[in-house]
């Protein structure tokens, strides 16, 4: 697989682009089902389905739109929904994220920074691009 450019890795609420996001992070977690009983002669036996599938998003960037920063001062609108992950190569993964965090920071004279974490609500998308 050829390297690509973080820049074109986009984070994206409906069809606007959230903040200027500068560094991203995704995680994607499945929990095994344990299985195991007496039968299996002391040996860990899992389940070949996956328990709870969830995806976790980090962001840090520059403060442009007041999406994040309005979600986690109300506290009422941290389900964010319709929110996409743009890959390098097209490939789209797409649902609904919970806020778990905000940070902003400034300091004079720059631009007001911030870093997010997101989590995953219920199912996603993933629909493929082209490698």
């Amino acid at each position: 697989m050829a390297a690509k450019k973080g820049r074109s890795f986009l984070i994206k609420r409906g069809a606007v682009t959230v903040a200027g996001v500068k560094t991203k992070g995704v995680a994607f977690a499945g929990e095994p089902i344990d299985i195991t009983s007496d039968d299996d002669l002391g040996y860990r036996t899992l389940l070949g389905d996956v328990g709870t599938q969830s995806i976790d998003l980090s962001v840090e960037g520059v403060t442009k739109d007041s999406t994040l920063r309005v979600a986690a001062i109300t506290g009422g609108s941290l389900m964010l929904t319709d929110v996409t992950l743009v890959y390098t190569d097209g490939g789209i993964l797409a649902g609904d994220f919970f806020l778990t965090s905000f940070e902003e920071t400034g300091t004079y004279n720059e631009a007001v920074t911030f870093s997010a974490s997101l989590q995953s609500s219920g199912d996603w998308t993933y629909t493929a691009g082209t490698p």
